[in-house]
């Protein structure tokens, strides 16, 4: 999954929604998918935000920091790998980038993308179901100073993982070698922006060649394809150059069809699903390659302009849903409305015929983008025991 942005309505959104159970609220942010989160073997996320609740000096806009309970939200969800390298890393300056480290330690929340100067990209190595991962991470760049060691650090001097497109290749290529499967994780390209640009195909592609089996990129907030490659031993590597957000404040002011569709793309998001296998091939051949692979798509609710909200004066309400089952309920919803509708029910019915004709939208929306070659479908929720 894609950006984990904390401004500040969705950190309010998680206080209004706290209880004993879901870690301060934040596990309400998310709760409606959570199930496919942990369904997986591996989840990974992009954690962009600080977690330095000491080192802290307060958020604002563009500038993030969030509790450690946000990222044993994110953990106790079934999240498993977090990115740590992307721009707002240094948002607290130096303490607060070795403190989300040491929080992330003592959460036992593994990170790739910062480290001991040197080997700060990885490889993050990863024992599973008899396959031996490495994951690599960088970032393009960060908002604020920070990264430098220090004159005398105390061994070893931490530092975050900036990108170098050589280096990088350089790096996959040692992975591969001592690793079943590499995945890349990568935060660049431009913002808000529905297409990769050169650069970023170019380098994907030689990352693949370098031998990554599975490149994720981050950063433009809104979703970018997703792209098969052929390498040349034969093998197919899967490029998602954008994942977009997955849980943010963006878009808030969106009105399905009032507002332009495009405007609402910073709320669209997807979980991508990787199968990574090792195949027999007889004859004493053997090799790990990409078995499988589909996407599900996320929306992001947020009543910001929700009048019924502004009637009770509330704080708005954030929360990650999956398209598929938010569009089954309401259907369910309008099934069981008599023909014709009462009276009594029909601005009910009206927002729920609006609320269905936005999933509709959106799903399609996304499918534009990514592509419907690898679209999947989000299985029904499992009832509660």
């Amino acid at each position: 999954m894609g950006d984990v942005l904390m401004h500040g309505a969705v950190k309010d959104a998680a206080a209004d929604h706290r209880a004993a159970d879901n870690d301060d609220g934040y596990g309400f942010l998310w709760a409606p998918v959570a199930d496919l989160l942990a369904g997986a073997d591996l989840t990974f996320a992009n954690l962009e935000t600080p977690i330095a609740p000491r080192a802290g000096q307060g958020s604002r806009s563009f500038v993030f920091n969030a509790p450690p309970s946000a990222a044993r939200a994110l953990k106790r969800a079934g999240v498993d790998l977090v990115s740590v390298a992307n721009n707002h890393l240094f948002d607290q300056g130096r303490p607060g980038f070795e403190e989300t480290l040491q929080e992330l330690d003592a959460l036992g929340l593994p990170y790739l993308g910062a480290g001991a100067a040197g080997h700060e990209a990885g490889p993050r190595t990863v024992e599973l179901n008899g396959l031996r991962l490495a994951f690599l991470g960088y970032a393009y760049g960060f908002n604020q100073g920070g990264n430098a060691c220090p004159a005398r650090p105390a061994p070893p001097c931490l530092k975050a993982s900036l990108l170098d497109p050589d280096r990088a290749v350089a790096d996959v290529a040692a992975a591969a070698r001592q690793a079943d499967a590499v995945v890349v994780s990568v935060h660049w390209g431009v913002e808000y922006a529905g297409q990769p640009r050169e650069p970023e195909v170019e380098l994907a592609h030689r990352l693949a060649e370098a031998g990554a089996l599975v490149v994720l990129g981050h950063h433009p907030h809104v979703l970018q394809p997703l792209e098969l490659y052929r390498r040349a031993d034969g093998r197919t590597a899967l490029i998602a150059y954008s994942l977009g957000n997955f849980v943010s404040n963006q878009s808030r002011h969106y009105v399905h069809g009032v507002t332009p569709p495009a405007v609402g793309a910073t709320r669209d998001g997807l979980l991508l699903r990787v199968e990574l296998v090792r195949r027999d091939y007889g004859r004493g051949v053997t090799q790990v390659e990409l078995g499988g692979a589909d996407w599900l798509p996320l929306w992001t609710e947020n009543d910001t302009d929700d009048p019924e909200r502004r009637a009770r004066r509330a704080r708005p309400s954030i929360q990650v849903v999956s398209v598929d089952r938010a569009l089954a309920a309401v259907q369910r919803e309008l099934a069981a409305l008599p023909d014709p509708v009462p009276p009594a029910e029909q601005a009910r019915y009206v927002k729920l015929r609006q609320r269905e004709e936005l999933y509709r939208a959106r799903r399609a929306a996304i499918a534009a983008v990514v592509g419907e070659d690898l679209e999947g479908e989000a299985p029904p929720r499992a009832p509660a025991p």
